[in-house]
Parts: C-alpha cells; sequence; structure tokens
C-alpha cells in the first residue's frame, strides 16, 4: 500500500474517531442532564397512537452503529471528508443545544418482544440509550447524512437496496418505539441546513443543488407546520400542499428538469397550473411588487432587440410593442402574456431561476437567439425576457452582443451594464459566458 493510500486511510480513521468522540461527548451528557429535571414533556400528534410497534425493525435501527463506524471510509475525497466532518460537527451540537433547551422524552410504553434475537437488540437499546434526547432525533438526522455520501458510491440495484435500508434506519425510530414524529421532522430540518452551509465539493452544479436544498428545507418546516394544524382541516390541506409543492420544485432544481412546469409550446398544462399554484403566486407576487423599473422597462440592447424582465400587455403595448413580436421566453416559473395577435414567433426555453445552465443549452440558446434576430422582417420587434430581468436575460443579453457586435467578453458586459443597472451577474453566470465564449471564439 503505498504512502498516498495510508495518508488518505489515516484522514478517514480520524474522522471517524473524531466524530466518534464527539457523539460520546455530547449525547450521555445532555441526557443525563435530561434525566435530572423534575419534569421532562413529550410532544405527541394524536395520529401518533395508531403507529404500529414492529420489533423487526430494529435491524435496520441497529445497524446506524455500522454505518456511524464505516461512512467516513467512503469519503473518497479530502474535501468531501472535510464537508462529512463539519455537517457531522453542525449536526451534533446544534442537536445537544436543542436537547440542552428544549428537553422531551419519548412517551410511549414499548410492548414486550419475544423474539430472542430481537430481544438482544431491544436489551442493549434500554441499557445504552434513554428516553430522553428526543427532538430533532440524531439517529434521522446521521441516516440523511450517511445517505448524503453513499449515493455517489453505489448505482443500479445496490443503490435502490442502501437507500430503502437507510430509509427504514430512518423510519425504524417510529416503529421500535424510540422517538416521535416531530422528532423526525426536526432532524430533516436540521440536516437540511447543513447541506445548505456546507455544499459537498463532489457535487456538480453546487448553485443549483444548494436551491433544491434551499427548498427541501422550506417543505420540511412547512410539513412541520401541517401537523401543527391537526384538527383543523382547511389550514392542514393548505399547508401540506405548499410543502409538496416545495419538495417537487427543490426536486426539479435537483434533477435540473427545466421544464417541470412549461412543455416545449410554453404552455402549462391545467393539473400543473392547480398543483404548482402556490410556486406560480409567489413567483407572481415578486414579478408584480418587486420588479426593478427601468425606464423604459426592456432596454433596446440592438436595433430592434429588446431585452429585460416579462412585461404585462399593457406595458407593452406603452412602448409600441404591440405586435409583430418574436419572443425568447427564459422564464420557467410564469407563462407568457397573452397579447393577441402580438407574438409571430415564441419560442420557450426555460432557465432555472439563479441555478447554472448547461453550457450545450446555453449554445442552442444563442445561436437561436442570432438566427432569429438575423432574419427579422423589418416590421418585427424582438423580446429576450425572463421573469425579473435581473440575471438569465441579461446573461444572454451579454452573449448576444459579444458575438453579433464582436467584442470581447468585458466589453459586452460593460455594455449591457451601461443600459441597465439592476442587471445581476454571479459569479458562476460569469464563469459560464467564459467558457461559452472560449468554445465560442
Amino acid at each position: 500500500m503505498d504512502e498516498k493510500r495510508l495518508n488518505k486511510i489515516g484522514r478517514q480513521l480520524l474522522v471517524a474517531i473524531y466524530c466518534l468522540l464527539l457523539f460520546q461527548l455530547t449525547y450521555p451528557f445532555t441526557a443525563a442532564y435530561a434525566s435530572n429535571l423534575a419534569a421532562v414533556p413529550s410532544f405527541i400528534f394524536d395520529f401518533e397512537q395508531h403507529i404500529p410497534f414492529i420489533p423487526w425493525m430494529i435491524l435496520p435501527y441497529m445497524s446506524s452503529g455500522l454505518f456511524f463506524c464505516l461512512v467516513p471510509f467512503y469519503c473518497g475525497k479530502k474535501k468531501e471528508l472535510l464537508c462529512y466532518a463539519k455537517r457531522f460537527t453542525f449536526i451534533t451540537l446544534i442537536a445537544a443545544l436543542c436537547f440542552l433547551l428544549v428537553p422531551l422524552r419519548f412517551s410511549f410504553d414499548r410492548p414486550q418482544v419475544e423474539n430472542p434475537l430481537f430481544t438482544i437488540f431491544f436489551s442493549f437499546l434500554t441499557e445504552y440509550d434513554s428516553p430522553f434526547n428526543q427532538a430533532p432525533s440524531l439517529h434521522v438526522a446521521y441516516a440523511c447524512l450517511f445517505w448524503s455520501v453513499l449515493r455517489w458510491r453505489f448505482n443500479g440495484w445496490k443503490k435502490i437496496i442502501l437507500g430503502i435500508w437507510i430509509l427504514m434506519m430512518g423510519l425504524g425510530t417510529l416503529t421500535v418505539y424510540q422517538h416521535h414524529v416531530i422528532d423526525l421532522l426536526t432532524a430533516c430540518i436540521l440536516v437540511q441546513f447543513s447541506f445548505i452551509l456546507f455544499p459537498n465539493a463532489i457535487e456538480q452544479s453546487a448553485q443549483r443543488l444548494a436551491i433544491a436544498n434551499s427548498y427541501y428545507l422550506i417543505g420540511w418546516i412547512f410539513t412541520l407546520l401541517a401537523l401543527l394544524c391537526e384538527g383543523y382541516v382547511f389550514p392542514l390541506i393548505v399547508v401540506a400542499w405548499i410543502a409538496f409543492v416545495c419538495f417537487a420544485v427543490g426536486y426539479s432544481y435537483q434533477r435540473n428538469n427545466k421544464r417541470f412546469l412549461k412543455d416545449h409550446l410554453g404552455r402549462i398544462p391545467l393539473i400543473k397550473k392547480v398543483f404548482y399554484a402556490p410556486y406560480q403566486f409567489a413567483y407572481w407576487l415578486m414579478w408584480r411588487f418587486f420588479r426593478k423599473r427601468n425606464n423604459p422597462p426592456l432596454i433596446e440592447l440592438l436595433p430592434r432587440c429588446y431585452v429585460g424582465p416579462r412585461l404585462s400587455d399593457s406595458e407593452l403595448v406603452a412602448l409600441g410593442l404591440g405586435r409583430d413580436l418574436v419572443v425568447f421566453d427564459l422564464a420557467a416559473e410564469l407563462k407568457e402574456v397573452k397579447l393577441s395577435g402580438a407574438m409571430r414567433k415564441y419560442y420557450s426555453l426555460p432557465l432555472l431561476d439563479i441555478a447554472e445552465v448547461d453550457v450545450d443549452y446555453a449554445h442552442e440558446i444563442i445561436d437561436a437567439m442570432l438566427s432569429a434576430y438575423r432574419n427579422l422582417d423589418e416590421h418585427e420587434n424582438m423580446i429576450i425576457h425572463c421573469t425579473m430581468g435581473y440575471s438569465r436575460s441579461m446573461i444572454f443579453a451579454i452573449l448576444m452582443t459579444r458575438e453579433f457586435l464582436s467584442l470581447d467578453l468585458n466589453n459586452a458586459i460593460d455594455h449591457v451594464k451601461s443600459i441597465n443597472r439592476h442587471m445581476v451577474l454571479r459569479g458562476h453566470a460569469i464563469q459560464l459566458m467564459k467558457i461559452i465564449v472560449a468554445v465560442r471564439s
């Protein structure tokens, strides 16, 4: 075994020992603290009375210890291992703080177990665990953390089986009568915070995944709020609806599904209009009340080529753009305005908001824009827009200007910035433009 391999295993072993020591220094202490309090409350939802006790679920539950020891050795790169250690530290310390500030205890009586094998595990659980240290459940949080590493190491049926096993590891906290539902939900909220604060170095498209995790975080928070509405049917349905929408949008960002809402013609099917109504309403509110107002609202990037935010029918008419339009719609969130007879040609090329753009897809968009502009009839006008007009439309305004006017990238950025002071260019956008320029030069 070469020295490089030994150093790698040494780092992994060091992190495994560190995680074990941190757990042993915090978990028993907080449990002992709670056990010495005069009274420790419980938090139970009414439906939890119907959760069955399933003795065999002790097997995936207890396997957490094995994963605890092995997962650091699956962190292949130094940065990935460091990320794992940071996430573990954050989760453990914040959970310990919660155990001290808001101590809770498990309140159900565990039925008698007759199977000899299961009895051994339950005896161990009774001896070394406690009914305290409830919310957030470290068992569930660690299971999510294990999956964040192992999901990159397995494929096919092995990944599916592993995912099911880790899912049972988390759900087992309910069915072996060790945790209540609120413990699981608060654990998911805590772990999503850790994913946002400490992005994994091996994950591609970090910006897009950070947004996905943000939607997941909001989804878990609304799931908890929905359950707190227990007994109030209408608020529960509305809040749960918002939670499901957040999970769906987060998954679309995770999968880079730009057309999760619109089809290739820019239409939104009725079922999606209904399901994603909260999401679209939130974006409509931002578009309606928080859109920066340029004067004029669309900038004339090139003669008869306008760039900016999505405009209303009346705004387009006021600009003299009420007819003969060639429209490039880069918004993934809102449908195009329906200005009767205005659009000669319509291109729906959606981009996820504040996320990275695929290079190949960017080439496709630029080529379509340049072709359409060069073939404009003398009475036609071209509009390139996203929802707010800050970033997505501006990226392609810069790239189109650079290529059409034969400018270098910095001059093209300065040119567009001079006519749109609200333009927002993040680091990933500038990096994308540099890559595209290098290929197209």
